[in-house]
């Protein structure tokens, strides 16, 4: 049965996409002729050829074009450099999550433990598979589960993190040691909130008074608030953060001026195990059921009774965040569960990379010059040409098992995402489906180029490295290479 409603669904999508294609072949441009005529392919070649050597970018820029209907290489310039990919990287991430695990693939959260009477003895154990979207808010549902049981004290809360192994920063994250902003959060099987925490801070009640700040886990933190209320200048407010055992002690250092309502900052979670069993006593509390502040880690015993449990929203859902915004934790999680489900357990990072690889030898792409570290493509150790991902667009698109939620997941030139304001001079809307990368000395777009046909779609891949100082001229060489493919297919 759920084959078939499987069957229907990817039935339905291809006939979207056909009437997509037959909307916008209506609904072409009026600005056309401010577009190069490109009526033949040939034309395109020279034309892309010209602009590329025009470009006086420097450094090292592999591009590639490829059709879908014919998997021929259309246009390459140095397409076989393995070079930086920067967050291309999550286009082979998506790709093999969506074949390997498929796309209503779900990953689960439970608790388990020993009920006597009202009471958990043993301890109450929080395992986890690896779901990047849990929150806070999913511990309080699966709280309130145990107080519908009649549930009203938990002797402890224990946290099994053993589906994933235990290095939480991925490959390449140690390359930026004092970076404790969100987009490099560690990972961990039970993550919460993207592993990330909000420091709120307001002003006293008057200047010179101590300065208030707030957290919504305040089991994890261990805080010395050296805060001052000032009278009149801008906030400055430092959060000096060094872990201690299992919690994290936070020096707050600064000034909060009068005024302000209250002022809010992100910061990464350091261990994110410890941090999921803190956020767990604090939802046990919330719904009353007593339990002290304190948290430990282990492996749940075997025969314990599961309690409580829910599910992650679908594969093709979460991926979104890899495509659309280019969301690194996500990314990173979803790579260690390839490697858990498809390897073995605990799932590591260089097991999502065997699995990667392995996913582009079967696709018949080589891969001799190809590097895989981490999922997201953040910092400096991932290797791919831009012929293996216009190779790999080309074969997602082709299966029609991936081809709409793959699609899906992309960002739409002009609509959402990170091209939510590129390439507004396209010949008609809704015809660029892509994934942006951006590091300090990398600009990367890869994606498809739909035609007013669904059989003429055409994929490319543009990666430049060694650009530092010249991310503008390559964004807009990348993107007249782009509207001059759509210029083409669109030809009238």
């Amino acid at each position: 049965m759920k084959s078939r409603y499987l069957n229907i669904f990817r039935l339905v999508s291809h006939c979207v996409f056909i009437a997509v294609h037959l909307f916008i072949a209506d609904i072409s441009s009026l600005s056309a002729q401010q577009r190069p005529q490109l009526v033949s392919e040939n034309q395109l070649v020279a034309h892309i050829r010209k602009i590329v050597g025009e470009s006086n970018i420097g450094g090292k820029i592999g591009i590639a074009v490829a059709d879908t209907r014919s998997e021929r290489m259309v246009f390459t310039h140095n397409g076989e450099l393995p070079l930086n990919p920067a967050s291309n990287m999550k286009l082979l991430t998506a790709a093999a999550a969506l074949w390997e695990l498929g796309s209503d693939f779900r990953m689960q959260t439970a608790l388990y433990g020993n009920v006597q009477g009202e009471s958990v003895v043993g301890g109450l154990y929080l395992k986890g598979y690896g779901d990047p979207t849990l929150r806070w808010s999913d511990l309080v549902s699966l709280a309130r589960e145990l107080a519908a049981r009649g549930i009203g004290n938990v002797d402890e809360v224990v946290v099994d993190g053993g589906y994933f192994d235990t290095q939480m920063l991925p490959p390449s994250f140690e390359q930026q040691p004092d970076e404790e902003s969100p987009f490099r959060a560690a990972i961990g099987a039970v993550s919460i909130d993207r592993n990330a925490y909000v420091l709120y801070v307001r002003p006293g009640l008057k200047a010179g008074s101590p300065a208030r700040f707030s957290l919504d886990i305040p089991g994890y933190f261990e805080v010395e608030n050296e805060l001052v209320t000032s009278e009149g200048e801008g906030p400055k407010v430092v959060a000096i953060q060094n872990p201690k055992g299992d919690k994290l002690r936070l020096r707050l250092q600064g000034t909060v001026p009068l005024g302000v309502s209250y002022l809010s900052y992100s910061r990464r979670v350091v261990n994110p195990l410890s941090y999921a069993g803190y956020a767990m006593v604090e939802a046990l509390r919330s719904v009353r059921i007593k339990v002290a502040r304190r948290i430990r880690l282990a492996t749940t015993p075997t025969g314990v009774a599961l309690l409580a449990s829910r599910r992650s929203i679908a594969l093709s859902e979460i991926l979104r965040a890899l495509g659309k915004y280019s969301d690194n934790f996500v990314a990173e999680m979803v790579f260690k569960v390839l490697g858990a489900e498809r390897r073995r357990i605990p799932g590591r990072s260089s097991d999502g990379a065997i699995v990667v690889r392995e996913m582009v030898k079967r696709l018949a792409i080589p891969s001799e010059k190809l590097l895989v570290v981490n999922g997201s493509g953040l910092y400096e150790g991932n290797r791919v040409a831009a012929a293996h991902i216009a190779k790999l667009l080309v074969a997602a698109h082709n299966d029609t098992a991936i081809r709409a939620e793959y699609l899906s997941h992309l960002a739409i030139a002009g609509v959402d995402g990170t091209l939510s304001n590129r390439l507004p001079d396209l010949p008609a809307p809704r015809i660029v489906y892509a994934k942006t990368g951006t590091l300090k000395s990398v600009t990367a777009l890869s994606g498809y180029v739909l035609g007013p046909m669904p059989e003429r779609v055409f994929t490319f891949s543009f990666i430049a490295n060694e650009i530092a100082g010249k991310h503008q001229k390559a964004k807009t060489l990348a993107d007249d290479i782009v509207t001059s493919i759509a210029s083409f297919l669109w030809r009238r």
